[in-house]
């Protein structure tokens, strides 16, 4: 006898099985697969892109500017590129264009489609916002008072990541895109605000900072790392392989375990087989590799297709994760070490599997074995309330989920995997959807914050005026101080129990900051100022309940020492209305509904993905309790055709045979709500270094109401497909006393 002949025998009689488990693996493998995708892209086209183009190192903005000869001093003392970049913002009904002139060293810019502006009243702009907002080649666009004709869309490696105020939220494509025109034309636009680009080539980087604050009076200073539009492309890029390899280490070995107990009650089912081939002379790692062999079937069919498919569809798995950034030319495919991992990993644990299993039969006697008495130790559960006068159906439910321990726990693990999976994704959508409220009401009740370019004294504006600035830790990692009043009427500041806090005691930081930097109340932190590197050390007084900004909240005295700007001065101003301020004093202006818009369009790009999550838990769900369910019709062949011989007809048997399980279903539903806040927690705080806010997990009403729903479906869903293989059972195996294999 071949043992080789029974796989094909084997797969025609279990078909269903080996379809729904290699289901299983292809739908975990997806989202992995497409995680891994993005991630490698991402971070080979922004290797490849900030090189060519000569990214900055830094930028920074003064008080007095630089002379052109004392730049070229500069460059020579301390072996740096330095280089002027003017630009203007022009607001033209609602929309606001940012116009460069042109750098030559520095963020060059890359043309992707048409022609650089060669004319007077030709403008090229930034493809993001042409993509989005469907304009086209050769169209005219306004910009101030003056028509411009659009003859290319270009990119640049600052600006990947298209923020408008580098301390924002998310992009902004719909109200700002960036321009270039002539030369000649943008003198034209009149007054240029100016910041300077550098590049460092060697590491005296602090003499540098020092003499151009000592000289020029630095307001500000970026490094590229702590520059959103620069470093978000490698942080999603991280975030997503980091991502894609927790899930198959995660996502997998979940439904490998449900897998992995069917394969095992599988073997024990064809313990008379075993035993008689035992019996033949067949040796033990014969049968285990033989064994083994129908395990691997589901693992490297799913595996292999899954593989093929995202190789095929790589570029579309990859653009679904690119949404965030300017359009990247980018030639997406699979990485082969992670298409083996995807075969080999769930193989594998489904080879381990089959092997332990029929270890661990054949450790047993083999008369046994042949006589089918190999579990002849565990205890019986047939005469469970044999006395008692409760209905059969409730009786035959009853013995069968506690004499199966393992397949029940199948069908619960299969309703809360797919509970899990599809609460995850609408527990992402209602946290990210409730945080953009509590941002609204954690930043204060100001509707406008003004950033000014130069100092101003008192209330010359009204308004609350305070001092804001960028501090860094010793890590290098930036943060905001901002000095302000206990009678600022637009903060509110509270401790974490909700109790109102002066000022006037000391440094609190944020419950965000907090978090971020590991701070607690009493903790002695360093504080640098990265204009002048002069360090300064404080106690944290406690901490405020913000989770929506990175900052410690001062008095102005103390503010006013750690920065250097007067105590009777401010840079910043907060009003409920819009100001009368001079466009040539400010900066830029914060509104708090730009700030909830913003965060509503990142919420609405994690659409897709998330729906994908949804309906990937819909399809785990399905396929998972129709795995187990086909096991428990598959096991219980004799006594379903008894109940045919007794009379039973096919709907009455649907009652007592695939109706076990009911009690299960609420079980597996519930026990997955705790997790699904876990989960959410833990990813909101990986999530929130890359986002700027800390959202805390939150599941709506509805979407508990919507996960039932949808579980419920997914489970009658399977009980219908198996009413067919339970109407085709036979009354004739009964009487011969066989269980098919």
């Amino acid at each position: 006898m071949k043992l080789n002949r029974r796989y094909f025998r084997s797969i025609k009689s279990s078909l269903s099985f080996y379809i729904s488990t290699a289901v299983l693996t292809i739908m975990t493998l997806f989202l992995f697969y497409m995680m891994n995708i993005a991630g490698e892209a991402i971070w080979e086209f922004g290797d490849r892109f900030f090189a060519s183009q000569n990214l900055e190192d830094a930028h920074f903005t003064t008080y007095f500017p630089i002379p052109e000869e004392e730049m070229e001093e500069l460059e020579k003392e301390y072996s740096v590129n330095l280089e002027p970049q003017y630009y203007c913002n022009i607001e033209t009904d609602g929309t606001t264009a940012r116009v460069f002139k042109k750098t030559g060293e520095i963020n060059l810019y890359c043309v992707t489609r048409g022609k650089d502006a060669e004319k007077n009243d030709e403008v090229i702009i930034s493809e993001g916002y042409a993509v989005f907002n469907q304009i086209s080649l050769g169209e005219r666009i306004t910009i101030g008072n003056k028509t411009y004709t659009v003859t290319g869309f270009f990119q640049r490696p600052d600006y990947l990541y298209m923020l408008q105020n580098e301390d924002d939220s998310y992009m902004n494509v719909t109200t700002f895109y960036l321009a270039y025109v002539t030369d000649d034309a943008f003198e034209d636009m009149g007054h240029a605000n100016c910041l300077y680009l550098v590049r460092y080539n060697k590491n005296d980087q602090a003499g540098f900072r020092r003499k151009i604050n000592e000289q020029y009076y630095m307001r500000t200073y970026i490094p590229a790392e702590e520059n959103m539009r620069i470093d978000m492309v490698k942080k999603q890029a991280e975030m997503f392989r980091v991502m894609s390899y927790l899930i198959l280490a995660v996502m997998p070995l979940l439904v490998v375990v449900l897998v992995s107990i069917v394969i095992d009650r599988k073997v024990r089912s064809e313990q008379k087989l075993i035993g008689t081939l035992t019996a033949l002379g067949y040796k033990k790692n014969k049968l285990m590799l033989h064994y083994a062999g129908f395990a691997m079937i589901p693992g490297l069919s799913g595996g292999i297709f899954a593989a093929f498919f995202t190789m095929i569809f790589a570029q579309s798995f990859g653009e679904v994760c690119l949404t965030d950034y300017e359009p990247m030319r980018i030639e997406c495919h699979l990485n082969p070490i992670a298409a083996v991992a995807g075969i080999i990993v769930p193989t594998a644990m489904y080879l381990l599997a089959a092997m332990r299993s029929v270890n661990k039969l054949l450790k047993k006697d083999t008369a046994l074995l042949l006589n089918g008495n190999a579990e002849q130790g565990k205890k019986n559960y047939k005469n469970i309330m044999v006395k008692s006068r409760i209905s059969f159906r409730v009786k035959y439910a009853l013995r069968s989920l506690a004499g199966n321990p393992s397949r029940t726990f199948v069908v619960f693990l299969g309703i809360f995997l797919g509970s899990y999976i599809a609460l995850l994704g609408y527990g992402f959508l209602d946290t990210m959807e409730h945080t953009k409220q509590r941002m609204v009401d954690e930043m204060g009740t100001y509707e406008y914050q003004y950033v000014l370019n130069e100092l101003i004294s008192g209330e010359e504006y009204g308004g609350e005026s305070l001092i804001m600035s960028t501090l860094e830790n010793k890590a290098g990692k930036q943060f905001r101080i901002i000095g302000t009043t206990d009678s600022n009427p637009y903060l509110t500041l509270k401790d974490m129990n909700g109790n109102d806090i002066s000022l006037e005691d000391g440094y609190y930081v944020t419950s965000f900051m907090a978090m971020m930097q590991n701070i607690k109340t009493g903790d002695k932190i360093t504080l640098c100022n990265p204009l002048t590197l002069e360090e300064m050390e404080i106690t944290v007084a406690g901490m405020i309940d913000n989770d929506m900004q990175n900052a410690i909240f001062v008095n102005k005295e103390n503010a006013a020492k750690i920065t250097g700007i007067g105590e009777d001065f401010s840079n910043v101003v907060m009003s409920d209305t819009a100001l009368d301020i001079p466009a040539s004093q400010i900066v830029r202006i914060i509104k708090k509904s730009d700030v909830k818009e913003q965060f509503q369009n990142m919420s609405n790009q994690m659409n897709v993905m998330l729906y994908f999550l949804i309906g990937m838990g819909a399809v785990i769900c399905m396929a998972s309790i129709y795995v187990a369910m086909n096991m428990l019709v598959s096991e219980n062949r004799t006594n379903i055709s008894m109940l045919k011989v007794l009379g039973y007809r096919d709907s009455r048997i649907d009652r007592i045979v695939l109706r076990i399980n009911h009690i299960l279903l609420p079980a597996g539903f519930l026990c997955s709500i705790w997790p699904v806040f876990a989960s959410t927690d833990r990813f909101m705080l990986f999530f929130a270094e890359f986002i700027g806010v800390l959202p805390k997990a939150y599941i709506a009403p509805q979407s508990f109401l919507y996960t039932a729903a949808l579980t419920c479906l997914c489970y009658f869903g399977a009980l219908c497909l198996l009413r067919r293989k339970v109407s085709r059972i036979d009354m004739v195996e009964s009487l011969k006393g066989n269980r098919e294999s």
